[in-house]
């Protein structure tokens, strides 16, 4: 600290120490970093003049020097040199205290330094073009470049202008940062992810404690199991234990990765596999992988940035992780196990895809796919099982079977008791609010009601809220599970219409594609012409009789019609009309004179109507 005239320190002069800028520490340059011909002739020079030195008497000079050039020998392969060439490389190595890093040549001051041209400013202007996301060759910015200087000495008398080679043009861009470069034609994103520091991970110190998942698709195409016919590549959902290096999860399917795909690998995460395993009985492994997670280390992708996933793991995993997007490396140990499978597994399989498209040539993966889906699957849980869990990684360190039993044998992992494992279905599920209405609860055009639900709806006031949080296994929609208030938990409510029994292990997917089927099945049997030919027609008979009516009552005015049409019973099955019948023509010695005309008792005879 600074001290003022009168001894005080004034603690806001210097900077705390605490807060200085940490200065990257920088360690001098050494011999082993030169190329090997530099290194050589270093040390070449260090022993001549080692050999004159035991052997000079006086100082270095001209005279002393040259009587002891006749006899001195070559040093690894090195001209001997002059005695003022030893004189100098004296004098630098008595300067430098000895150091042999003096004797170095110095090639990088050979030559013309001045780098700049009068070209220049053609090359900044070629520069410019090349720093764009159109990302252009060398080759055509070197081109545009020379295009330039030939306008330039076109319109000049004076000596024309030499324009670089292509050789220096390209050095001179190579010499550029390359960073900035990227940013400009690939942007900041991939520039970053190009020149980002990759910090290392910090390992877990038990099973699940730190859990990675992920997506891919598999390079495959496999084959429907009764059709044969090729369904395309499926996607990969993957838990990968960190600490064991262990698969404890994963689900293989065609629809897009979603919440769904995230849910059933959880599950079969957490689940004992003895089940699984018993289900093919070639494997000869086990699969001890199961219980608690710790830490779920998940992308941001928008089928983990869901209520469902978020309600779950709030009772099935401690924490979750969400990672900065394009951010592969902050969950390594799931991306190489992808690459793995896709080199290790999925390598021999008939049908494999590339990524790259100049790898595949003429191959063509859907004419040389050959393995049904449920061969695949059944032989992708052999391999993890009884190959991947047991072989040791390309450097022996490790097995991930024993790795894992060695970690649960010491730090035991949380497994989950039958009662957790019954309410998985429940706890996953996919949440949503439905409003219970007379007849129960509708999702998906089914209804689901139970005389408890029922009951329920019955307690709620009249300002209540019906709307109510409901959970839905995928998997089977034969009943929902509403959640109650008042019981502080869910109810279960089987579905009325269609009935339970009906669509018992109907899965959400099947039950959409069968509404899409029923509505493209009716859509197919609609006569549009005909239907277009009978609207039509209707339409024009509707104007018809509104012209018809129109001229009619601009003629006269007709009261109590209603009255009339009820006394008529005119309706669909008897379609007459109002007007009268046609009575005989009278004599005229019938006719009175004083009978009133029509129009005078009209009324009258409405009125008599009313009463029927």
């Amino acid at each position: 600290m600074n001290k003022d005239d009168f001894g005080f320190a004034d603690e806001f002069t210097n900077e705390p120490a605490l807060f200085k800028p940490i200065e990257p520490k920088s360690i001098n340059r050494d011999l082993a970093t030169y190329p090997k011909n530099i290194q050589q002739t270093a040390v070449a020079r260090t022993k001549y003049l080692q050999w004159i030195s035991k052997r000079l008497i006086g100082g270095w000079t001209e005279k002393n020097l040259t009587s002891l050039l006749k006899d001195i020998p070559s040093f690894e392969g090195e001209k001997v040199p002059s005695w003022r060439t030893l004189a100098r490389w004296h004098k630098l190595y008595v300067e430098s205290g000895g150091n042999i890093l003096s004797l170095v040549p110095r090639h990088d001051r050979k030559g013309n330094r001045n780098t700049h041209s009068e070209t220049d400013k053609f090359f900044e202007m070629a520069l410019t073009r090349y720093r764009t996301k159109e990302r252009l060759s060398v080759a055509a910015v070197y081109r545009y470049y020379k295009d330039l200087i030939t306008l330039e000495n076109d319109s000049v008398i004076s000596t024309p202008l030499k324009a670089l080679s292509y050789k220096a043009f390209k050095n001179r861009i190579d010499s550029l940062p390359q960073y900035d470069l990227m940013v400009d034609r690939y942007g900041k994103r991939l520039a970053d992810i190009e020149f980002a520091t990759v910090d290392s991970h910090t390992l877990p110190l038990r099973p699940l404690e730190r859990v990675e998942i992920d997506h891919t698709p598999l390079d495959v195409i496999l084959l429907d199991d009764e059709t044969l016919v090729p369904l395309g590549r499926a996607n990969l959902t993957l838990l990968m234990d960190v600490y064991s290096r262990c698969i404890i999860g994963f689900h293989i399917g065609f629809k897009s990765p979603g919440y769904i795909a995230v849910m059933q690998a959880i599950r079969q995460a957490m689940i004992p596999k003895e089940p699984i395993v018993s289900r093919y009985p070639d494997i000869t492994g086990d699969w001890p992988c199961h219980g608690k997670i710790g830490t779920l280390v998940v992308d941001n992708a928008c089928e983990f940035w869901c209520d469902s996933l978020d309600s779950a793991c709030r009772q099935v995993v401690t924490n979750i992780q969400f990672n900065k997007i394009e951010r592969p490396w902050h969950k390594p140990f799931v991306e190489g196990a992808f690459k793995t499978i896709n080199n290790k597994y999925n390598g021999d399989i008939p049908g494999k895809t590339f990524s790259n498209i100049a790898e595949k040539h003429d191959y063509d993966p859907k004419k040389y796919a050959h393995v049904r889906f449920s061969t695949y699957v059944h032989q992708f849980h052999k391999w993890v099982i009884d190959v991947y869990h047991k072989e040791p990684d390309s450097r022996y360190r490790y097995i991930p079977y024993e790795l894992w039993q060695e970690g649960n044998e010491k730090t035991p992992v949380y497994t989950l008791d039958a009662q957790e494992r019954e309410d998985l279905d429940v706890v996953l599920g996919i949440t949503t609010e439905r409003t219970i209405r007379k007849g129960g609860i509708t999702y998906e055009h089914i209804r689901y009601d139970s005389d408890e639900l029922s009951s329920q709806r019955k307690l709620m006031a009249r300002n209540e809220s019906r709307k109510v949080t409901i959970k839905i296994n995928p998997n089977d929609l034969s009943e929902i599970y509403v959640f109650i208030k008042g019981e502080g938990g869910y109810i279960a409510v089987p579905s009325v219409s269609p009935k339970k029994e009906q669509i018992k292990g109907l899965s959400l997917d099947m039950h959409k594609i069968n509404i899409r089927l029923l509505r493209e099945n009716t859509y197919e049997k609609v006569d549009e012409v005909s239907l277009a030919k009978a609207r039509l027609y209707i339409n024009e008979r509707i104007e018809e009789e509104v012209k018809e009516v129109s001229q009619a009552l601009r003629k006269a005015k007709v009261k109590g019609v209603k009255a009339i049409a009820r006394a008529k019973n005119i309706n669909n099955e008897n379609l007459t009309s109002i007007a009268a019948p046609a009575l005989p023509p009278k004599n005229k010695e019938e006719i009175k004179t004083d009978q009133p005309k029509d129009d005078d008792n009209w009324d009258d005879f409405v009125s008599d109507l009313e009463a029927f």
